[in-house]
This record gives C-alpha cells, sequence and structure tokens, in this order.
C-alpha cells in the first residue's frame, strides 16, 4: 500500500520554534516595519497603521456590526467562523487574529466603506506581502530543516509522496522524494511574473510596467493567502479550468467558421474580449501554450493507500480535508491531532475513510528518539 504524508505549519513551529507561530507572524511584521528594515516599495509603512484599524474592528465584529456587509455566502460563513472561533476572548490583543482573518477584516471594512478595484486589489496585495514577508523571516524560515532529528528523516523517508500546505522547502532539503506544494512555495514565480507564461504573451501589460525585484522573490511566488477555503479551492483550480475552456474555445475557432468570424468581431475596444480574442487565436497558433497548474490538486486527487496527515488543522484549510474525502482511493487516514478539538472536526470532515488518531506529541517524543 502506498504511504503517503500531508504536513501543515505544525511542522515548523516544532522544529522552528515559536518565531513561526501566528502571534510572532504578526509582531514580527509590525516590528519590521517600525525597524524601518523593510521593502517600502513592495509594501508601504501604512500596512502596519491598517492591521491596528482592523484588529479595532473585531470587536465590532463580533457584536454584528458588520453581518449586512457579508454579501457573498463565503463571506456570510467565514465570518459565522470567527464569531464562534473569537466570541469567547476576553481580550484579543492585535497578534491574537490569526493573520489569515485579517483578510475576512479587511474585505467587510472596505464593504462598509463601498471600496472598489483597483484600490481594493492593491491594499489586499500589499497587506497580502508584509505577511509573506514576516513568514519567510528574511529566509530563516528555510534553515529550520537543520533542527529535524535524525529519527523525523528517517521517518520522512518512508513516505512515497509528500504533501504540505506550507511555503518553505525545508521537506526537499531534508530529502523527502517528491513535495507537492498544495499552496503555493516561496521559491515558484506566480505565472503572474513569468515572462514566458501564457498570459504575458499577449500584447497588452497586465502589470502596468511592474517588474520582479528580485532581492525579493517570495513576494512574487505562488503563496495563497487567504481567509476561506473556498477563495484558495478557487485559485488552485483556477488555471485547470482555464485551460480547458481554451482548448476548447481554440479548437471551436479552428473548426467552425460561424464561431471564427464571431471572434474576429469581438470589439477591440473592449479590452477583456479583446484580450480573449487574442488568446484564442494565440493557442491556435502555438497549441502547446497552457497556463502554469502551479498548484498540484490533481496529484491529491490521485493519491491512493494511507494518508498520514501532520500539523494541519482544519479550521482554515477545509478544502484540502473535502479533497481527500472525495478521493476513494485513499483508504486509511492516520491524523496525528494537537487537540482533541481538531480531532473531533477531522472525524466529521473524513467520517467515511478509515481513521486513527495519534497524539502529535507522542510522535514529536518518538521521532527525537529513535
Amino acid at each position: 500500500m502506498p504511504k503517503n504524508a500531508l504536513f501543515g505549519n505544525g511542522l515548523i513551529i516544532q522544529y522552528g520554534g515559536t518565531r513561526y507561530t501566528n502571534a510572532r507572524i504578526i509582531r514580527r511584521a509590525l516590528e519590521t516595519i517600525r525597524s524601518g528594515e523593510f521593502p517600502e516599495h513592495l509594501y508601504p509603512a501604512e500596512c502596519a497603521d491598517f492591521v491596528q484599524v482592523l484588529s479595532g474592528e473585531t470587536r465590532s465584529v463580533l457584536m454584528g456590526a458588520y453581518d449586512r456587509f457579508a454579501f457573498a455566502g463565503y463571506e456570510k460563513a467565514a465570518l459565522d467562523s470567527f464569531k464562534s472561533r473569537y466570541a469567547r476572548s476576553r481580550r484579543l490583543a492585535i497578534e491574537g487574529i490569526g493573520f489569515e482573518d485579517y483578510f475576512l477584516l479587511f474585505e467587510l471594512v472596505y464593504n462598509k466603506l463601498g471600496k472598489t478595484n483597483p484600490e481594493r486589489f492593491v491594499c489586499r496585495g500589499v497587506l497580502r506581502r508584509m505577511f509573506l514577508d514576516s513568514i519567510f523571516d528574511c529566509g530563516a524560515i528555510q534553515e529550520v530543516h537543520q533542527r529535524f532529528p535524525g529519527g523525523f528523516l528517517d521517518w520522512l523517508s518512508t513516505f512515497d509522496l509528500v504533501f504540505t500546505t506550507n511555503y518553505d522547502g525545508n521537506l526537499e532539503s531534508a530529502g523527502a522524494a517528491e513535495v507537492l506544494h498544495l499552496h503555493g512555495a516561496f521559491d515558484v514565480l506566480s505565472d503572474v511574473y513569468d515572462q514566458d507564461s501564457f498570459r504575458n504573451q499577449l500584447s497588452d501589460d497586465l502589470l502596468d510596467g511592474e517588474v520582479v525585484d528580485w532581492d525579493y522573490p517570495h513576494l512574487y511566488s505562488t503563496c495563497l493567502v487567504s481567509y476561506v477555503s473556498e477563495l484558495k479551492s478557487s485559485s488552485m483550480e483556477q488555471a485547470g479550468q482555464a485551460n480547458r475552456a481554451m482548448e476548447k474555445l481554440a479548437e471551436a475557432y479552428k473548426n467552425d467558421p460561424k464561431i471564427s468570424v464571431d471572434i474576429d468581431a469581438w470589439d477591440g475596444e473592449a479590452s477583456l474580449l479583446s484580450r480573449m480574442r487574442e488568446a484564442i487565436q494565440l493557442k491556435c497558433s502555438s497549441p502547446d501554450l497552457r497556463h502554469a497548474e502551479q498548484y498540484p490538486t490533481a496529484k491529491l486527487s490521485e493519491a491512493s493507500g494511507k494518508l498520514s496527515i501532520i500539523g494541519l488543522s482544519a479550521t482554515n484549510d477545509s478544502h484540502v480535508f473535502d479533497a481527500i474525502s472525495a478521493n476513494d482511493e485513499i483508504d486509511a487516514v492516520e491524523y496525528y491531532y494537537f487537540t482533541k478539538l481538531e480531532a473531533s472536526m477531522v472525524s466529521k470532515l473524513l467520517a467515511d475513510k478509515n481513521l486513527q488518531f495519534t497524539n502529535v506529541r507522542d510522535l514529536w517524543n518518538q521521532l527525537d528518539e529513535a
């Protein structure tokens, strides 16, 4: 039976220490800005003040003042989850809020203020960069593997396939056979910034002249940051869906004269239609062009045998557990829990699997002593 593993941030916290807990990530982001030692051309100092403002709205959110500003269904579900997780907190320090939850607060506040793109897109983007830079920790996070004990390295070598929701490259550095980053990786350039990508072969410049600052490539990477599973899942599947749609459109353009005439007539003044027309024509002339599918969702759907899940909470990544549940070829799951609440959540999400639960502390102790 194939053996697979899925790792979350609990692995990095175990061997990297409290530097990579949520509280320290937020605190480091704010302290870095206050020190002045940060790339202000990539995210401004105002990001720290913005986090303070968002934090200050938390009590109002919990009291229901923002209920009418949760428009989409996934926003409403995320808001309900937020309330259930923070309702009993007597004192909500700025670092006591999950860094991805700040993106829910951002959306609610911007919904209330009626802010739209491009301002909304830009502000969300710089907030993402600030938190990613803090997680990257000047590259220190990439060195956590140096503290992996021999027992862990031996255990890691027993897996045929390794998945992770982490952005760092420690599992690769530790010698894992194949590592698949479900939520992106610091060392993989986003398709948006890849000059050889399908989208960047088109004539218009969606980046408006922006170029990669190679001193900070991790801020242009594929790392996914979102407050809700549905948006992560959508981002993960977007390239595959675009490729399938483009294949069909290009095939129709080549083989149906009426469709080709219609597409050729798409209004050049309408940028979206013009861009789509150019993309279809380019695909026909260069059939091998594809959007890079940078998130290995298919691999998780195709995995078989036993899956061990370590250091991964279901709180904000239920889409990963949904994919596991939908994969009939995974017939056994061993979940290493940190709290009984985590185990309870997973028992519901993966109710159709042959489940085994182990306290993750027992695993770490065993590997330290091996």
